[in-house]
């Protein structure tokens, strides 16, 4: 292997034990993995590594390992950091990613075993305080079977070598079921599990009969609800109408404190103004998402030629990237091509889409993803455990035993009656 050809051409000057070195490499693999949604803009998916956390399951000199690896080239860090803000991230080289995955064995009576078996039993002692709904959704989770030996298949079928070493670490993850995870998640309180960071053809896998419901353009959904809300707002204040702040969700989780009184108002005047050039196209945004057809639309709109892939990238790095960014000398807009495509189609949204991001960049994905969350975890889960039907969930979709499926639709059509006035539109697949 090259690392072993490395070290022994590069004695480090310190006593170490090889194993080290490879569950670091293993760690920051399973990071890029369970961080991918974040990430996924950028080119190579770096992320940040637990020093702290490494010592406690590794050895007290683990920088030292890290340095070793970066000096190699094993590891790739982004050279960026700011003191007291940001530290430096890591990815693993891809080049050392483009062969097929080793298995490297860690035996029973070695230290680091003991310390990552202690470290994945602390990890789930939270599970005792879930709450009752959530705990039943556990128990299915940590019941569920896939068929690895055709998964395996799958995965060694694939030509990117670079994913089949990803699709492959995740796999073992789920196989084993000490390292299955299943938690929520701080930042936007999505319900994280091996299944929502593992490639969507794996599911195909699932042993049993089960059916996958999905939302159609989640997130531009949930965006035009809350760009609804607002403006609907903003003529009831005008119109002098007495009635609660928003609708419950969004005020539930706080939306002037989120993105500040100016930036809502700012959508208000963003309207008020293109209603009067007879730009705005808010009526067009909404009834694509809702009826599912965001994509198809937006190339029938886009005169120039387009592709269905090319349209989602679109949409996915106008809600995520900044609006712009300032180096030394001057300022530039990332992604400027594609954010030019997506306002002539919906000047409108693109505008607004700005404005809620001029304060910092992720708090409009973070919102939507709780609000995502909201919906799909603490209404529709919770709703199915109760009515003895328990999903399994992947964000902006669940997943039943087929038994189920016309009982999930009729709950979910209804939590989202009751919360948007809408119905939208669900992709329904029988899973294998």
């Amino acid at each position: 292997m090259e690392l072993n050809k490395y070290l022994n051409a590069n004695k480090p000057c310190f006593k170490y034990n090889i194993i080290y070195f490879y569950y670091v490499i293993h760690y920051i693999l399973v990071q890029q993995i369970q961080n991918k949604n974040m990430n996924e803009l950028q080119q190579n998916q770096y992320v940040h590594i637990n020093r702290k956390l490494l010592k406690a399951i590794t050895v007290s000199n683990i920088n030292d390992y890290i340095k070793i690896l970066k000096n190699g080239e094993f590891i790739i860090s982004d050279n960026h950091y700011i003191i007291g803000e940001k530290a430096m991230e890591y990815c693993i080289n891809p080049i050392y990613l483009r062969s097929d995955p080793v298995e490297i064995e860690i035996k029973p009576d070695c230290k680091l075993f003991h310390n990552i078996r202690k470290h994945q039993k602390n990890k789930k002692a939270h599970n005792d305080r879930l709450e009752p709904f959530l705990k039943c959704m556990l128990n299915e989770f940590m019941n569920i079977d896939i068929d690895y030996p055709k998964a395996e298949k799958w995965i060694l079928n694939q030509s990117n070598e670079v994913k089949r070493n990803s699709y492959m670490t995740a796999l073992s993850l789920l196989k084993d079921p000490r390292f299955r995870y299943f938690n929520r998640n701080k930042t936007n309180n999505r319900l994280d599990t091996n299944l929502t960071n593992m490639k969507s053809e794996l599911k195909q896998f699932i042993i049993g009969k089960y059916v996958s419901i999905d939302l159609k353009n989640s997130q531009p959904f949930f965006l035009s609800m809350l760009l609804n809300k607002i403006i609907e707002e903003d003529s009831r204040i005008n119109n002098k109408l007495h009635t609660l702040s928003l609708c419950y969700q969004l005020f539930h989780f706080d939306l002037i404190k989120t993105f500040g009184i100016k930036r809502i108002q700012a959508i208000s005047k963003i309207h008020q103004n293109q209603k009067k050039t007879f730009l705005v196209n808010l009526k067009a945004f909404n009834e694509s998402v809702i009826y599912g057809t965001l994509y198809d639309d937006f190339i029938k709109s886009y005169s120039k030629g387009i592709s269905r892939d090319e349209v989602k990238k679109i949409m996915f790095k106008v809600l995520f990237s900044k609006n712009e960014v300032y180096g030394r000398f001057k300022m530039s807009v990332p992604y400027a091509d594609e954010k030019k495509i997506f306002d002539s189609v919906y000047p409108f949204t693109y505008e607004s889409i700005k404005a809620l991001k001029s304060k910092d960049n992720v708090l409009l994905p973070v919102f939507l993803q709780k609000l995502e969350s909201y919906i799909f975890i603490d209404c529709i889960a919770k709703e199915l455990v109760n009515s003895d039907i328990v999903p399994i969930t992947i964000h902006d979709s669940v997943i039943v035993k087929i038994e189920h499926k016309e009982k999930t639709i009729e709950i979910m059509n209804r939590v989202f009656m009751e919360k948007f006035n809408v119905i939208p539109t669900f992709d329904i697949k029988t899973i294998n």
